[in-house]
């Protein structure tokens, strides 16, 4: 769903129309569920409870090298904030690395820790929160294996 409005704004002396867009994610059912290896995606993490790590995602990786990436959403629709952040995972036997970048929203106000943990072939996408109010988390992710 996208909703659009016209406005003008001022450049220099002269008013220039802008139409500004509004696009509306939906995380209701899973682009794909079945045939596609990495399992449902997007998929719904849940509530996250403050202090409780939660499994917001899991994804089996096989083969030598690995590689997942994540688009993690995390919300307060209450309150109305929202984080979006992108995590690059490379796993290596049974050693994985990871880092959190691209973190845009209401990062200032939306607090929380990001974690993977390794369980054999099994990469577990783990956020705590850090919030006072209720945090929902969604996730997309795409994978790569030799």
């Amino acid at each position: 769903m996208t909703t659009q409005q016209q406005i003008a704004v001022m450049v220099g002396e002269q008013p220039v129309e802008v139409i500004v867009s509004d696009a509306v994610l939906n995380f209701t059912l899973p682009i794909l569920s079945t045939g596609w290896p990495f399992g449902e995606n997007p998929k719904r993490g849940g509530v996250l409870l403050p202090g409780v790590p939660t499994v917001v995602d899991r994804v089996a990786m096989p083969g030598k090298y690995r590689v997942v990436k994540w688009l993690l959403l995390i919300s307060d629709d209450v309150h109305g904030l929202g984080i979006s952040s992108e995590i690059n995972a490379f796993m290596k036997g049974g050693t994985i690395e990871f880092t959190e970048f691209a973190v845009i929203g209401d990062a200032d106000l939306v607090r929380y820790e990001v974690d993977l943990v390794v369980d054999d072939n099994e990469v577990r996408l783990m956020v705590t929160s850090g919030h006072d109010g209720v945090l929902e988390a969604r996730s997309m992710k795409i994978g790569l294996f030799s």
